[in-house]
Protein backbone atom coordinates (compact mmCIF):
# COMPACT_ATOMS: atom_id res chain seq x y z
CA UNK A 1 0.00 0.00 0.00
CA UNK A 2 2.59 2.64 0.82
CA UNK A 3 4.94 1.80 -2.13
CA UNK A 4 1.66 2.24 -4.42
CA UNK A 5 1.18 5.74 -2.74
CA UNK A 6 4.80 6.44 -3.20
CA UNK A 7 4.41 5.56 -6.72
CA UNK A 8 1.83 7.38 -7.76
CA UNK A 9 3.52 10.78 -6.05
CA UNK A 10 6.44 9.77 -8.19
CA UNK A 11 4.69 10.14 -11.07
CA UNK A 12 2.60 13.46 -10.04
CA UNK A 13 5.79 14.55 -9.30
CA UNK A 14 7.05 13.80 -12.72
CA UNK A 15 4.35 14.91 -14.48
CA UNK A 16 4.43 18.20 -12.55
CA UNK A 17 8.11 18.74 -13.51
CA UNK A 18 7.67 17.49 -17.19
CA UNK A 19 4.85 20.18 -17.44
CA UNK A 20 6.76 22.57 -15.45
CA UNK A 21 10.07 22.47 -17.78
CA UNK A 22 8.00 22.39 -21.20
CA UNK A 23 6.23 25.04 -20.51
CA UNK A 24 6.24 27.96 -22.71
CA UNK A 25 6.33 31.56 -21.58
CA UNK A 26 3.00 33.08 -23.65
CA UNK A 27 3.27 36.84 -24.45
CA UNK A 28 0.48 38.56 -21.98
CA UNK A 29 -1.66 40.11 -24.80
CA UNK A 30 -1.05 37.70 -27.76
CA UNK A 31 1.55 39.06 -29.60
CA UNK A 32 0.74 42.56 -30.75
CA UNK A 33 2.77 43.57 -33.62
CA UNK A 34 4.69 46.79 -33.51
CA UNK A 35 6.16 48.82 -36.30
CA UNK A 36 9.68 49.26 -35.66
CA UNK A 37 10.69 52.05 -33.26
CA UNK A 38 7.31 52.07 -30.91
CA UNK A 39 7.33 50.28 -28.00
CA UNK A 40 4.83 47.68 -26.33
CA UNK A 41 5.14 49.98 -23.46
CA UNK A 42 4.33 53.49 -24.85
CA UNK A 43 1.16 51.72 -26.52
CA UNK A 44 -0.09 50.39 -23.17
CA UNK A 45 0.56 53.86 -21.85
CA UNK A 46 -2.22 54.94 -24.05
CA UNK A 47 -4.28 51.51 -24.39
CA UNK A 48 -4.38 51.65 -20.84
CA UNK A 49 -6.57 55.04 -21.13
CA UNK A 50 -8.84 53.65 -23.78
CA UNK A 51 -11.91 51.16 -23.27
CA UNK A 52 -13.24 48.07 -24.79
CA UNK A 53 -16.57 49.44 -26.38
CA UNK A 54 -17.47 45.34 -26.44
CA UNK A 55 -16.00 44.31 -23.29
CA UNK A 56 -17.78 47.41 -21.62
CA UNK A 57 -15.26 49.02 -18.79
CA UNK A 58 -12.12 46.63 -19.75
CA UNK A 59 -9.36 49.01 -21.04
CA UNK A 60 -7.77 47.98 -23.92
CA UNK A 61 -4.06 47.44 -22.68
CA UNK A 62 -5.65 44.09 -20.80
CA UNK A 63 -8.30 43.33 -23.11
CA UNK A 64 -7.32 39.65 -24.63
CA UNK A 65 -10.26 40.09 -27.36
CA UNK A 66 -9.24 40.39 -31.11
CA UNK A 67 -10.59 43.78 -31.76
CA UNK A 68 -8.73 45.17 -28.43
CA UNK A 69 -5.30 43.78 -30.22
CA UNK A 70 -6.18 45.19 -33.54
CA UNK A 71 -6.57 48.60 -31.63
CA UNK A 72 -3.36 48.28 -30.07
CA UNK A 73 -1.66 47.45 -33.11
CA UNK A 74 -3.20 50.86 -34.56
CA UNK A 75 -2.14 52.91 -31.98
CA UNK A 76 1.17 51.32 -32.54
CA UNK A 77 0.68 52.77 -35.98
CA UNK A 78 -0.54 55.98 -35.11
CA UNK A 79 2.39 56.21 -32.89
CA UNK A 80 4.92 55.46 -35.73
CA UNK A 81 3.05 58.10 -37.99
CA UNK A 82 4.65 60.61 -35.23
CA UNK A 83 0.82 61.32 -33.44
CA UNK A 84 0.16 62.01 -29.49
CA UNK A 85 -1.65 60.43 -27.17
CA UNK A 86 -3.84 63.29 -27.20
CA UNK A 87 -4.66 63.17 -30.64
CA UNK A 88 -4.30 59.25 -30.45
CA UNK A 89 -7.70 59.60 -27.81
CA UNK A 90 -9.31 62.54 -30.12
CA UNK A 91 -8.91 59.63 -33.13
CA UNK A 92 -10.38 57.00 -31.26
CA UNK A 93 -13.34 59.00 -29.93
CA UNK A 94 -14.02 59.93 -33.55
CA UNK A 95 -14.33 57.27 -34.84
CA UNK A 96 -16.26 55.06 -32.20
CA UNK A 97 -17.40 57.76 -29.57
CA UNK A 98 -16.21 59.55 -26.05
CA UNK A 99 -17.58 56.50 -24.16
CA UNK A 100 -14.13 54.59 -25.38
CA UNK A 101 -11.94 57.44 -23.97
CA UNK A 102 -13.85 57.14 -20.04
CA UNK A 103 -13.88 60.86 -20.02
CA UNK A 104 -15.75 63.47 -22.29
CA UNK A 105 -12.50 64.46 -25.03
CA UNK A 106 -14.83 68.04 -25.60
CA UNK A 107 -13.92 70.71 -23.38
CA UNK A 108 -17.70 71.42 -22.88
CA UNK A 109 -18.81 67.59 -22.19
CA UNK A 110 -16.01 67.84 -19.62
CA UNK A 111 -16.33 70.59 -18.07
CA UNK A 112 -19.84 69.16 -17.10
CA UNK A 113 -18.21 65.83 -16.57
CA UNK A 114 -16.68 67.86 -13.49
CA UNK A 115 -18.30 70.87 -13.02
CA UNK A 116 -21.56 69.01 -11.83
CA UNK A 117 -20.56 67.29 -9.22
CA UNK A 118 -18.47 69.87 -7.87
CA UNK A 119 -21.17 71.89 -7.73
CA UNK A 120 -23.70 69.54 -6.25
CA UNK A 121 -20.62 69.53 -3.57
CA UNK A 122 -20.57 72.43 -2.65
CA UNK A 123 -24.45 72.88 -2.34
CA UNK A 124 -24.67 70.12 -0.06
CA UNK A 125 -21.48 71.75 2.01
CA UNK A 126 -24.20 74.90 2.23
CA UNK A 127 -27.16 73.59 2.92
CA UNK A 128 -25.18 71.44 5.95
CA UNK A 129 -23.33 74.71 6.94
CA UNK A 130 -26.75 76.36 7.39
CA UNK A 131 -28.67 73.49 8.95
CA UNK A 132 -25.33 73.67 11.66
CA UNK A 133 -26.06 77.59 12.03
CA UNK A 134 -29.54 77.21 12.38
CA UNK A 135 -29.14 74.46 15.75
CA UNK A 136 -26.60 76.63 17.47
CA UNK A 137 -28.24 79.65 17.33
CA UNK A 138 -31.67 77.99 18.69
CA UNK A 139 -32.37 78.41 22.72
CA UNK A 140 -31.92 75.44 24.83
CA UNK A 141 -35.08 75.07 26.63
CA UNK A 142 -33.71 75.82 30.04
CA UNK A 143 -32.39 79.59 28.67
CA UNK A 144 -36.12 80.00 27.29
CA UNK A 145 -37.68 78.91 30.64
CA UNK A 146 -35.13 81.01 32.61
CA UNK A 147 -35.71 84.37 30.17
CA UNK A 148 -39.07 84.02 30.97
CA UNK A 149 -38.62 84.07 34.64
CA UNK A 150 -36.34 87.33 34.18
CA UNK A 151 -33.45 84.80 35.75
CA UNK A 152 -29.69 85.22 34.50
CA UNK A 153 -29.45 85.13 30.68
CA UNK A 154 -26.55 82.68 31.67
CA UNK A 155 -28.80 79.97 32.88
CA UNK A 156 -28.14 76.81 31.39
CA UNK A 157 -29.61 73.96 34.04
CA UNK A 158 -31.79 71.50 32.53
CA UNK A 159 -35.76 72.22 33.19
CA UNK A 160 -38.47 69.86 32.39
CA UNK A 161 -40.68 71.17 29.70
CA UNK A 162 -43.59 71.44 31.57
CA UNK A 163 -42.40 74.17 34.33
CA UNK A 164 -44.42 77.13 34.31
CA UNK A 165 -42.37 80.53 34.17
CA UNK A 166 -44.10 81.87 37.13
CA UNK A 167 -43.21 79.03 39.40
CA UNK A 168 -39.80 78.95 38.34
CA UNK A 169 -39.52 82.62 39.18
CA UNK A 170 -40.56 82.15 42.61
CA UNK A 171 -38.82 78.89 43.25
CA UNK A 172 -35.03 80.99 42.47
CA UNK A 173 -36.47 83.77 44.41
CA UNK A 174 -36.69 81.14 47.39
CA UNK A 175 -33.11 79.75 46.29
CA UNK A 176 -31.86 83.10 46.63
CA UNK A 177 -33.34 84.17 49.66
CA UNK A 178 -31.78 81.30 51.63
CA UNK A 179 -28.24 82.39 50.39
Amino acid sequence: MFRRILGLSFIGILVFTGLVVIHQPVSAQGGDKYPPGVSADDVYKIAAQIYCDVCKGVSIAYCPSDQCQAWREEIGDLLAQGKNEQEIKQHFADRYGEKVTGVPVSAANRRLTYGIPIALAVAAGLMVSFQVYQWRRRETRAVQVARAANLDENYDRPVPDNVDPAYLERLMKLLDGNK
